[in-house]
């Protein structure tokens, strides 16, 4: 595993914990950030904080898969590359 992607996976894993708290807690400040401040004017609170959770549902399953080393057939880790040369 390369450390680059252990930084980044947990990184992922990190904001979709973080963002999980932000839609079930009772913080009302992140909701003052204009994207969610508009889904919020315009549908309401309950898909305000479903926007939050959709968020942090997206953040864990890239940072599952970046952990896992999945990544697109275009893309290889530095040490293939060397290999190939």
């Amino acid at each position: 595993m390369i450390h680059d992607d252990t930084l980044v996976g947990g990184l992922a894993l990190l904001i979709a914990a973080i963002t999980t708290a932000i839609a079930i807690g009772p913080w009302m400040a992140p909701y003052q950030i204009r994207s969610i401040a508009a889904i919020q004017k315009h549908y309401g609170l309950l898909i305000a904080r479903c926007a939050w959770l959709l968020i942090a549902f997206l953040s864990a399953i890239c940072g599952a898969a970046i952990l896992n080393g999945i990544r697109p057939t275009y893309a290889s880790p530095p040490a293939t590359l060397n290999q190939n040369q």
